[in-house]
């Protein structure tokens, strides 16, 4: 019998969302894949919110270590409709760049974000950060190894909703 070695990793995020008016939402996002080959993995991704939440897989690829792209589809709570991902991550030594969108069914039902980060030091990175319903703002994370962790912070004014927010929380790694 032949078995292939099976790697796998996962995350676990959770934050809250402040706003101007002083409401707070938290958010918990998972996510994680499974290594098919050197170059093809499975993904998933899952979002819970009071009001909303999603679930998603697909695939992503990785033509070289410093390039992913990653597409999937899924479906929203409370809702009769798939819903579609797409992403491509750059990383060039300290540098990284995520473009990723989201779309549902109906004429506003879509997400983007998009994140650029630089590694100041091995614990520390500093970055910008535009994201639907959440802002354009600098993005600050802290790495703590001891727990594979990272906090992080993101001040940001909302375009949709014209209006400041604060979002600060959590990153679990599960390594591989």
């Amino acid at each position: 019998m032949f078995f292939l070695p099976t790697v796998a990793s996962a995350q676990l995020e959770l934050y809250g969302k402040l706003t101007e008016t002083g409401s707070f939402e938290p958010v918990i996002n998972y996510s994680g894949n499974k290594v098919i080959t050197e170059k093809l993995s499975i993904s998933f991704f899952g979002l819970i919110r009071k009001s909303w939440s999603q679930a998603l897989i697909g695939l992503s690829y990785s033509p070289y270590k410093s390039i992913t792209l990653s597409s999937g589809m899924g479906i929203e709570y409370g809702k009769n409709s798939p819903r579609y991902t797409a992403s491509l991550f750059l990383k060039q030594k300290r540098t990284s760049l995520l473009i990723l969108g989201e779309l549902g069914s109906g004429e506003d039902n879509y997400l983007y974000k998009i994140n650029l980060f630089h590694q100041l030091t091995e614990q520390l990175s500093l970055g910008g950060s535009a994201w639907r319903y959440h802002g354009l703002g600098p993005n600050f994370r802290l790495f703590i190894p001891e727990l594979q962790s990272t906090i992080w912070a993101m001040p940001a004014y909302d375009l949709d909703a014209k209006q400041s927010r604060f979002m600060i929380g959590i990153s679990l790694e599960f390594p591989k």
